[in-house]
Parts: structure tokens; C-alpha cells; sequence
């Protein structure tokens, strides 16, 4: 990686988070974490389309802000609003042990608009709902497909 980009993307993360993230709203799944990691497996396995495009990489930029440690997934979403949906697991590692549930949230939003990541509080209440509309249709509504159970919705 040149020494251009790379600097870009590290003032890029200063500017554009202040270093913690907060949530949308937590889906919780009556199933292991194991079983939904195959979901999403079998979810990018069948919908290529929600990789991250090269033309979109260098924005996804969570190993800069350290945010790499955490397991999550990240789903670009082409259709208008062009966007992606940086998605963790939820909870300690003593939660993520739990094989009766387990759950997780959007926990950040690029979208081509802002050229940044944005955080729940950075959403008014309106842009809030379609993402997360958007996010029961286009993500949670297959994972639930793919496991045969139904994701609880929670605040």
C-alpha cells in the first residue's frame, strides 16, 4: 500500500470516529453463535453480492481503528442508498459462549453520501429506521432463512 493512501486512511479514521462505537438496534438469535456464523457463510456464499467491492475497500477501514478484534461482518449494499453495514456480535466473551442465543447489531454505517462511517447517534430517527428496515430485509430476513429461526428485534 502506498504511504499516501495509508496516511490518508488513518487521518480518514481520526476525522471520521472518535474511537468507540455505539449500536442500532440488537437481533437477537435463539441459536449458537457457531450456527449463525455458518449463516452468514451460507449468506455471502449465496449473495456475492453483499462483498465489499474493490472500489469500496479502501473505506473499510475497522483494522485502523483497531475495531478488527471484534467479530463482525461487513455488508455492502449496492442498491440506492449505496451504503455498508459494519455488523458484531454482542456481548462479553462469556456471552458469546452462550449456545442458547446469540446476538448482534449494526454498529456503524458508511454511506457514499457522508464518505464516512456513521454511528447510531449520528442518524436522525427517520434514517435510523429505513437502516434498520433495510438491514431486517436485505440480512436478517435470509440469516433467519438460513437457520430456521425467528430474530428478535430489541432496543
Amino acid at each position: 500500500m502506498k504511504i499516501r493512501t495509508l496516511a490518508f486512511l488513518l487521518l480518514f479514521a481520526i476525522i471520521s470516529c472518535d474511537g468507540t462505537l455505539g449500536g442500532f438496534e440488537t437481533r437477537r438469535f435463539p441459536i449458537s453463535k457457531q450456527k449463525l456464523n455458518s449463516a452468514f457463510d451460507t449468506l455471502f456464499s449465496k449473495h456475492p453480492e453483499y462483498i465489499i467491492p474493490d472500489k469500496w475497500k479502501s473505506y473499510d477501514v475497522w483494522g485502523y481503528w483497531g475495531k478488527n478484534s471484534l467479530e463482525a461482518r461487513t455488508f455492502y449494499l449496492k442498491s440506492n442508498p449505496e451504503e455498508m453495514y459494519y455488523v458484531s456480535f454482542i456481548g462479553d466473551e462469556e456471552m458469546l459462549k452462550d449456545t442458547t442465543h446469540i446476538d448482534i447489531a449494526i454498529r456503524s454505517v458508511f454511506t457514499r453520501r457522508h464518505l464516512k462511517w456513521l454511528k447510531e447517534e449520528d442518524c436522525n430517527d427517520k434514517e435510523k429506521e429505513r437502516i434498520e428496515e433495510r438491514f431486517d430485509r436485505e440480512i436478517i430476513s435470509k440469516l433467519e432463512e438460513y437457520t430456521n429461526v425467528k430474530a428478535i428485534r430489541q432496543n
